[in-house]
């Protein structure tokens, strides 16, 4: 009986033994299972924290050579801006000698100087193809962007138009950024027609780069008298301003196009020096403006871009 019972405490205790050496294996492995998933679950933790490190240096790695690009690209723009300003002072100062020369009767030329208002417009680039045709510089007094329904001051359509002003190598002036009248207009008080002008000033040298040195009263100087000591101002700002000799006569009632051709040509008796106003929006302007351009090249006139030390431009 006794060594039975041996028997059998041996047995329990070897089986014991066995449960608890698979409990401890399982729990061994479950561990083992559990620690290799936790350690996967870190490892892809790590692996998509190091994508986002990596996507994050290459987005910084792109902006740092956009922001490269575009500095370089500034320079350069300046750099051109620099090289045609110096241009402009050479032209100009020939210009200002020869207008000189013309007005002291020294020199058998007149001098013609073609001013379109209120642009741009959508027709603007006909005008210019024009003016191309013919070789011919002019000047434009733009507002700070319009169009036949309104104004739009982010209006992209006309960026085109104002570069390619500037580019052919016309005069951009300023004319206020809405030229509008009225009660609220811009003659409602010398600020309110000052703030008009810097914004125009600033909207057209921040997007274009191009300074402006020439304005134009809105209506001409003679409606400038219900805001008195205005001029002092402009000069203050660095402007000069330009009034006009010789009307074509689009910005009344409308007329044929030679009418508008017979107002600038039959008006120039014993002007050595004309500026003549015209508008970029108006077709029979348009049709008559070749005409213009050949009748009073016939008649010895030369064509120049308005600046800021012509005689026709007073402070």
């Amino acid at each position: 009986m006794e060594e039975k019972t041996g028997r059998t405490s041996g047995s329990a205790f070897l089986k014991a033994s066995l449960i608890i050496t698979v409990f401890i294996l399982v729990f061994c492995g479950y561990t083992a299972f559990s620690c290799w998933q936790n350690n996967k679950e870190i490892l892809s933790e790590v692996q998509q924290a190091k994508m986002i490190c990596e996507e994050a240096m290459e987005e910084r790695d792109a902006k740092e050579l956009e922001l490269k690009q575009r500095e370089k690209y500034r320079d350069e723009l300046l750099d051109s801006i620099n090289e045609i300003e110096d241009v402009k002072k050479e032209f100009f100062a020939l210009a200002k000698e020869t207008e000189d020369r013309i007005l002291n009767g020294e020199l058998d030329l007149k001098i013609a100087y073609l001013t379109f208002d209120d642009g741009p417009y959508h027709r603007s680039n006909q005008f210019l193809d024009v003016l191309d045709e013919y070789d011919v510089p002019a000047t434009f007094f733009y507002l700070m962007k319009c169009s036949e329904t309104g104004y739009a001051e982010e209006d992209a359509a006309y960026d085109a138009i104002y570069r390619r002003v500037i580019n052919s190598g016309h005069t951009l002036a300023n004319h206020t950024a809405t030229h509008k009248l009225g009660k609220e207009g811009v003659y409602s008080s010398i600020d309110r027609f000052v703030s008009e002008v810097i914004r125009n000033r600033e909207f057209i040298y921040d997007r274009y780069g191009y300074k402006t040195e020439i304005m134009r009263f809105p209506g001409g100087s003679d409606t400038s008298s219900k805001i008195p000591d205005i001029i002092p101002r402009l000069n203050e700002l660095g402007y000069g301003y330009v009034d006009w000799n010789i009307a074509c006569g689009d910005g009344g009632q409308l007329q044929p196009a030679n009418v508008y051709r017979d107002n600038v040509l039959n008006n120039t008796k014993d002007k050595k020096v004309i500026v003549v106003l015209m508008h970029d929006y108006s077709l029979n302007t348009l049709e008559a403006l070749p005409d213009i351009i050949e009748g009073l090249d016939k008649q010895g006139y030369i064509f120049l871009p308005l600046f800021p030390a012509s005689s026709m431009c007073r402070h």
